[in-house]
C-alpha cells in the first residue's frame, strides 16, 4: 500500500486473543483505550506479533500513557475494538 495509506493511522502488530488473526487482519483498524486512563487511538493493523498480544509503535504507545505508567513498566494494559478504518 502507498505510504499515505500506513501513515494515516499508528500502526499496531495484532496477535490478540478475539478477532481475526494473521493476513486476514492486516490493513484493519482498532481502538484502542487504555484501561487505566481511557485515553484512545486508532491504529492500522500492518504486522502480525509472535508474544499472543497487541505491539503498538511507539508514537501511539506514548499517546496512550497518559500517566506515565507505560514508560515504567513496559506496558501498557489495553482494551481494544475492530473499527472501521476512515481511508
Amino acid at each position: 500500500m502507498p505510504l499515505a495509506w500506513r501513515q494515516r493511522y499508528g500502526w499496531a502488530a495484532f496477535c490478540g486473543p478475539a478477532g481475526t488473526h494473521g493476513e486476514a487482519s492486516c490493513g484493519r483498524c482498532l481502538l484502542v483505550a487504555n484501561a487505566a486512563t481511557g485515553a484512545q487511538a486508532t491504529v492500522r493493523i500492518l504486522d502480525r506479533c509472535s508474544f499472543g498480544g497487541l505491539g503498538l509503535d511507539p508514537f501511539v504507545f506514548n499517546q496512550l500513557d497518559t500517566d506515565g505508567h507505560g514508560a515504567v513498566t513496559g506496558q501498557l494494559t489495553v482494551s481494544y475494538q475492530f473499527v472501521e478504518c476512515q481511508d
